[in-house]
């Protein structure tokens, strides 16, 4: 099936079920930016709350791109929690873990802000930087087994957004745990026009969408 973006993105994010663990993978060529815009318009547009959790500072190429884009960042609406060396700058930061800790210890961290957030609202949950976590620390089984541990909380549905070349060269054994976790895999594709493929999904009335961007 084929289908455009605006009040039909929206539609199909409706589709999603809570609980649900969405990898959305995109090329170094592709720019991801309007389609973390339309997750965020819908979040929006529900009432939910949007909480990004940013590993290494991943974020902060979406926030430079849409500037260079001149268009209003929805980001800046939503809550952050930061997993790195530094602080983002102008967002609203609600937790700022040491990304050179012990994992445990993170995770344990983490989940106490977490487990607040969606005790208070439905939230969704934007997650930039797997792939700066396999190149950075090597603890690629143990952090998807972490990931496994939020698959089903219904409370929100999450999004994965990961660079797949630089997953496929890192680390392509854990790329594909990754895609084994995921209850709904989103691609970028580029054919005569660029759009996104859903080649996985737990609603089987998404199966072979295609949506235009």
């Amino acid at each position: 099936m084929y289908i455009v973006t605006g009040d039909i993105m929206l539609e199909f994010f409706d589709k999603l079920k809570p609980g649900e663990i969405v990898l959305v993978e995109y090329s170094s060529r592709d720019d991801p930016t309007l389609f973390v815009a339309e997750i965020a318009r819908w979040a929006d547009a529900k009432k939910y709350q949007l909480l990004v959790t940013d590993l290494f500072n991943t974020v902060e190429l979406y926030l430079k791109r849409a500037n260079f884009r001149g268009s209003h960042c929805e980001l800046k609406k939503a809550k952050f929690i930061e997993i790195g060396f530094r602080k983002i700058p102008e967002v609203n930061m609600i937790g700022f873990l040491r990304g050179d800790r012990e994992l445990p210890a993170l995770v344990s961290e983490y989940r106490q802000i977490f487990d607040k957030m969606l005790s208070e609202k439905f939230t969704v949950v934007l997650l930039f930087g797997i792939e700066r976590w396999f190149i950075k620390r090597n603890e690629k089984i143990p952090f998807v087994n972490v990931l496994t541990s939020f698959l089903g909380d219904t409370p929100r549905i999450a999004f994965y957004i990961v660079n797949r070349d630089i997953l496929n060269i890192a680390s392509p054994g854990a790329f594909a745990l990754l895609e084994d976790l995921a209850t709904t895999i989103i691609e970028f594709k580029k054919g005569v026009r660029r759009k996104i493929v859903i080649t996985k999904a737990l609603n089987r009335e998404l199966e072979d969408y295609e949506m235009e961007l």
